[in-house]
């Protein structure tokens, strides 16, 4: 039959009735291979492919030269290119299930396409896993609220260790200093300090109380605030916890209390609104609300409130991922 086929073939009187012989020759064979002769069919049907004719399937074979106008589709991938042929690919994420399309479009013997798409979830997967963060990776920064006794760190580091999230015999980088302020470049510098390793990943901290207190000055607080933020979104800081201040006791923080006030709603806006680094908001008044006990001189906590704070600071790290 192969034989009989080639011989209408090359006596055909023209181009046009050459090509529908071919096409008729590739349907013989093309069916014949059903019955074993695979090699031939895959044969003819590769020669047959040189005038505006169509195909799908796995990307041009080996050596072959596409006409004009020849397009091949393929699921997957693309086997190697014809004449002249490239393919682009790209690929992102890590861990997460692969998925994609492999395209080619031919003319003159052109291919392009993208040779398999992979997507994962990698970092993000929805799910917070634990046990991967160090305790160099995580600084705390702020003034004497944490500094006074550093019982609000040790809370949180007993709850992580408990947790899975910090390794036994390994402590978070406590900078925080009483007495400070985020003007003045004073709590900024702790955090400075803290990433001259390179390692820190998370952010715990507070800010704003001494500068009211100090200078009555929340306006500075919240603009140091900002370059602070900025300086660690270039250090590519993951995630920063901001806890303010629980409503301090008696008549004599008036004051006081009048500038959280103010400067409160404009820091947390301040936090919601960033996402490089992401910060969390967390406000302790209804932590603290209705317990006195948790501070002796109105502002800082006892070992009481060291405690809730601690608590308080870790069960909002588990909802937002921070430090897990």
């Amino acid at each position: 039959m192969d034989e009989i086929l080639s011989h209408l073939e090359t006596s055909a009187p023209s181009g046009h009735w050459r090509n529908k012989m071919r096409s008729i020759r590739c349907y013989f064979v093309k069916n014949l291979s059903v019955l074993g002769l695979l090699s031939i069919g895959l044969w003819a049907c590769g020669e047959a492919n040189d005038e505006g004719t169509s195909s799908t399937g796995g990307g041009a074979p080996d050596g072959a030269t596409s006409g004009p106008g020849t397009t091949a589709t393929g699921t997957g991938g693309m086997g190697p290119g014809g004449t002249g042929g490239s393919a682009t690919g790209s690929t992102s994420g890590s861990g997460g299930a692969s998925t994609g399309q492999a395209s080619s479009s031919a003319s003159g013997g052109e291919a392009g396409g993208t040779g398999g798409v992979t997507t994962g979830t990698g970092g993000e997967t929805g799910e917070c896993v634990k046990g991967q963060t160090r305790g160099n990776q995580v600084a705390v920064i702020g003034e004497s609220f944490i500094a006074a006794t550093h019982g609000i760190t040790q809370q949180i580091e007993k709850q992580a260790k408990a947790n899975g999230s910090l390794a036994e015999g390994e402590r978070y980088i406590d900078n925080s200093v009483s007495g400070t302020t985020l003007a003045d470049d004073q709590i900024p510098s702790q955090y400075r300090k803290a990433a001259e390793n390179g390692m820190i990943k998370y952010v715990l901290m507070d800010g704003g109380g001494n500068d009211c207190l100090l200078r009555g000055d929340g306006d500075g607080a919240l603009a140091a605030a900002e370059s602070l933020f900025e300086t660690m979104a270039e250090d590519n800081v993951e995630k920063v916890l901001y806890f303010f201040y629980p409503d301090p006791i008696g008549n004599q923080f008036s004051s006081l209390k009048s500038c959280l006030d103010t400067l409160r709603p404009k820091m947390k806006a301040l936090c919601d609104g960033l996402t490089s680094p992401k910060c969390y908001w967390l406000d302790l008044r209804p932590v603290w609300n209705g317990h006195n006990d948790y501070t002796q001189d109105g502002i800082h906590p006892t070992s009481a409130g060291s405690i809730a704070t601690g608590d308080a600071v870790w069960e909002a790290m588990k909802t937002s991922c921070v430090a897990q």
